[in-house]
């Protein structure tokens, strides 16, 4: 195991901000201990290493062995013409025109430009696989995936958003457990946890979310951080925040 920063920028003439990432590499044998102490890989810093690199960041994860399918939940994943498909080399121009798409509906921001979503879909030696979602038989939605023991860890998601009716994102996470749960997969990885728009990951059993020291359950405490970080609009709020978020998680 190695771990490293990037010490990117600090604010500290005027705030009390240091902005860096906790990255690692580890050996094929220290993934598990990687997976249970917080640490997920990385889906695009490696493309300029020469390895798999791990960030430690606020990310969840279902412990299967307490996931219950609800009647709500066997009835949407019960659609009519929508099939998936497991490919290791998927068709790399349809999956970067339907991550084009989610990224437009979705609005994201500027970053996610049409060089870099072709980027992105890359020749990946590193065992990412991609769970391909097809409505009438045309490829609408993708999960990219990497399994590690008995651990599923997700990475990009992507719909095209043509039929929204569909509702894919909440389809494709109860196929992808159901996947696991018929190939002995005891943890589903739902990478980051950050803002409002994370806050479904905690509707489902077995729900687990890390706050960089350890795993915690409490449903209420993850939304509230997830709505704080929604509140975060400059470097003020985000100086005043950091005495508040300790409060929040308890440490002080």
């Amino acid at each position: 195991m190695k771990i490293f920063f990037d010490h990117i920028a600090g604010k500290l003439t005027n705030y009390d901000l240091i902005y860096s990432l906790i990255l690692a590499e580890f050996e094929t044998e220290e993934y598990e201990y990687a997976l249970d102490n917080g640490w997920i890989p990385l889906s695009w810093y490696y493309t300029k290493m020469n390895g798999l690199t791990w960030i430690n960041a606020r990310s969840s994860r279902l412990d299967l062995s307490k996931f219950t399918f609800s009647k709500k939940q066997k009835y949407t994943l019960n659609k009519k013409n929508v099939t998936v498909k497991i490919e290791d080399n998927p068709n790399q121009d349809v999956l970067a025109d339907i991550y084009k798409k989610y990224i437009r509906y979705k609005k994201f921001y500027e970053k996610n430009n049409e060089e870099e979503s072709e980027e992105f879909m890359r020749d990946d030696p590193l065992g990412w696989k991609y769970f391909v979602y097809y409505y009438k038989d045309k490829p609408v939605a993708f999960t990219e995936l990497m399994t590690i023991n008995n651990h599923l860890i997700t990475g990009q998601f992507a719909w095209d958003y043509e039929n929204e009716k569909l509702g894919l994102g909440t389809y494709a996470t109860l196929y992808e457990i159901k996947w696991c749960l018929n190939n002995n997969i005891n943890k589903y990885y739902l990478s980051y946890a950050y803002e409002e728009a994370s806050m479904y990951k905690a509707k489902y059993d077995g729900f687990e979310f890390w706050t960089g020291r350890e795993w915690l359950t409490d449903k209420n405490m993850y939304k509230e951080l997830c709505k704080e970080d929604d509140k975060i609009k400059n470097l003020e709020n985000l100086n005043d925040y950091q005495e508040k978020y300790f409060k929040i998680v308890k440490l002080t």
